[in-house]
């Protein structure tokens, strides 16, 4: 009995992601139009990364339905954690682990239910855990740190999680969660291929913020070419961008962390 107990949850494992890739495509009536295709567009480039995947399925559902190019970045050993990984592949994201690092904020780092890598650790166990996260979602293109507002302050612990991407070839992006950060410093000097990102597109849950900050991150878009930016799949960051999507695709072009870099 426990055996075919063990056969019925692999199939529902591996049938998992493919029933529900089926099922987003089919609530949009067609697959989304960026897969597949080059981007040629001369406008400037934002890629835009959704942290905090993981937890649940309606998270990557609105997310696809945007329908534009980006990146997903999943906290690793959550529930869904694998699952989002490979529908997101499927669906044509990037897909990046959310390393959880120390934040400065106890509460944060208290409450959690996962495990944060921090500076207290001795190096043994940072290699481990570090690892550990990086094996749990394989097909992964990079990593961005989950808060880390303390971790990416510290240069040796910084050079050990670094020295664990490179070795798999990962990007690097700095979420900058702390003007402190020498995460991306450290990125470089390590060789990696690794970007930061230019600011949170939603800091406040408020649609009247997010559409400030779009309207800044656009001109920084326009100014530097390209630029990396980090959202959250919440309600209101959704409703704002299915709205004004259409206004915005005529200022820039989202691209994914794999085309930004050209990889």
């Amino acid at each position: 009995m426990l055996k075919y107990l063990r056969v019925t949850i692999l199939v529902l494992l591996v049938i998992g992601p493919i029933i529900f890739y089926k099922v987003l495509n089919k609530e949009g009536t067609q697959s989304l139009p960026f897969i597949g295709q080059e981007q040629h567009s001369n406008l400037p480039k934002i890629a835009l990364v959704f942290d905090d995947l993981g937890e649940n399925l309606d998270d990557l559902k609105e997310v696809y339905s945007l329908g534009i190019p980006l990146t997903i970045s999943i906290i690793p050993d959550l529930r869904f954690s694998k699952n989002i990984a490979h529908i997101g592949y499927r669906c044509g994201f990037s897909v990046f682990i959310h390393l959880p690092l120390e934040p400065e904020n106890d509460v944060y780092y208290k409450r959690a239910t996962y495990k944060f890598i921090h500076s207290g650790m001795p190096k043994r166990d940072i290699v481990l855990l570090t690892r550990q996260y990086l094996n749990s979602i394989r097909i992964a293109t990079g990593v961005n740190n989950h808060m880390g507002s303390k971790a990416t302050q510290d240069e040796e612990l910084m050079r050990i999680i670094m020295d664990e991407l490179k070795m798999r070839g990962l990007v690097f992006i700095d979420s900058r969660t702390t003007t402190k950060s020498v995460a991306y410093k450290i990125a470089q000097e390590k060789g990696l291929v690794c970007g930061y990102s230019e600011g949170f597109l939603d800091p406040a849950d408020d649609k009247e913020v997010i559409k400030e900050k779009m309207s800044e991150l656009i001109k920084q878009a326009k100014q530097k070419g390209k630029i990396i930016v980090i959202g959250h799949p919440r309600k209101n960051t959704i409703e704002f961008l299915k709205s004004e999507l259409p206004s915005i695709l005529k200022e820039v072009q989202f691209v994914t962390i794999k085309d930004y870099f050209g990889l």
